[in-house]
């Protein structure tokens, strides 16, 4: 395994070469931003920062127009987008398909996150993701995330230890979140998550979720 100080080494000689190429945009200028970000999501890992680990998923966002929604009373918590049906990612047979409209050529996934703690929405868009703080941890565009070494999840782990009932166990389940959209980020601490694709409008999609918020 190679050392953090051979990666950042690394790390240099990519830099240089980028900063030659410029705006010169090829497959190896591509494939360079590509190990560059691998090796970004390795030495963080390995210094024990917090990193953005992209989570591969069958249900892939559009990414022109995903049109991201939440629905959420605090506890429960519902993330709705279109799916990108031309995305290689996608595959209709791995999917359990609830069709809403039979004609509709629209996908939408609905991603319940359960025992969800907390959540963040709306702000940074893809043009100026290279901004965030977790862009060179990482983060990924159009992409859904689990950061490791959550300095959110410790925030808010620390201002929870005061309670006289603090458990350490409940806050080491808790998994932070992020997805990177067209137009928005959508972050969460929660335990866990349920998909279930639809076929039909994002909108009945939409009362379908604000019925499981009020259903106990």
């Amino acid at each position: 395994m190679a050392s953090i100080m051979e990666i950042e080494q690394r790390l240099s000689q990519i830099k240089s070469i980028l900063n030659k190429k410029r705006n010169k945009i090829d497959q190896e200028m591509c494939d360079l931003i590509d190990e560059r970000r691998i090796l970004n999501r390795k030495v963080s890992l390995m210094k024990g920062e917090e990193t953005a680990i992209p989570i591969k998923t069958t249900f892939p966002q559009d990414v022109g127009a995903p049109l991201p929604h939440v629905v959420s009373n605090g506890y429960k918590t519902y993330l709705l987008y279109y799916i990108g049906t031309s995305n290689p990612d996608w595959d209709e047979s791995t999917n359990i398909i609830h069709v809403l409209d039979p004609q509709s050529k629209d996908y939408v996934a609905l991603i319940q996150f359960e025992r969800c703690y907390s959540i963040r929405f709306g702000g940074v868009n893809d043009e100026v993701l290279h901004g965030h703080p977790l862009y060179e941890h990482g983060l990924e565009g159009y992409e859904m995330h689990e950061i490791k070494n959550s300095s959110w999840i410790n925030e808010q782990k620390k201002i929870n230890s005061v309670h006289s009932n603090f458990k350490q166990e409940l806050w080491d389940a808790r998994k932070h979140y992020i997805f990177t959209f067209h137009d928005d980020i959508f972050e969460c601490i929660a335990n866990e998550y349920v998909v279930q694709v639809f076929r039909g409008k994002l909108s009945s999609v939409m009362l379908l979720a604000n019925e499981m918020l009020f259903s106990g």
